[in-house]
């Protein structure tokens, strides 16, 4: 049985990167599975999401396991694999900018910072910069006059 599950993200990882991450966590005396997304990060950055299966923490909260899991991320990731229908382009990877362990109520146990990524943009979601952009929800300083009082 899996002592950790790593939630994907297919805005970031693909099944090899996945797969690669499964064998450097594996190196490290440690099982891991993949597991659906749970959950969004509302800062904007995106941080790599394990989950802790076990109930005893502390093997999971030691400085080398949490050294180790940064070393084989950015190992994983910092390297370029080939991608596409007939692998024919190549494409690079960002690094997470953190790596959020959480208990299996999903609370969080441990969170390790990536050094050398790069924080992403602190904007607004999505939706509310479209909203924004079309005017709803927009502040306005006086009520509509409709055409025919003009």
């Amino acid at each position: 049985m899996a002592q950790l599950l790593i939630e994907e993200n297919f805005q970031h990882l693909d099944g090899q990167d996945v797969e690669s991450l499964i064998e450097a966590i594996a190196e490290l005396g440690l099982s891991a599975e993949p597991t659906q997304p749970r959950g969004g990060t509302r800062s904007g950055d995106w941080a790599l999401v394990l989950h802790w299966l076990r109930d005893d923490t502390g093997l999971v909260t030691e400085e080398a396991v949490a050294a180790g899991l940064v070393r084989a991320v950015t190992q994983v990731l910092g390297q370029v694999h080939l991608a596409g229908p007939g692998g024919t382009s190549v494409r690079g990877r960002t690094l997470p900018v953190r790596i959020d362990i959480r208990g299996r109520a999903g609370e969080l146990i441990k969170s390790v910072a990536v050094p050398g990524a790069a924080p992403g943009p602190t904007a607004a979601p999505r939706w509310r910069d479209r909203r924004a952009a079309a005017g709803h929800g927009a502040a306005r300083l006086a009520p509509p006059v409709p055409a025919t009082e003009v």
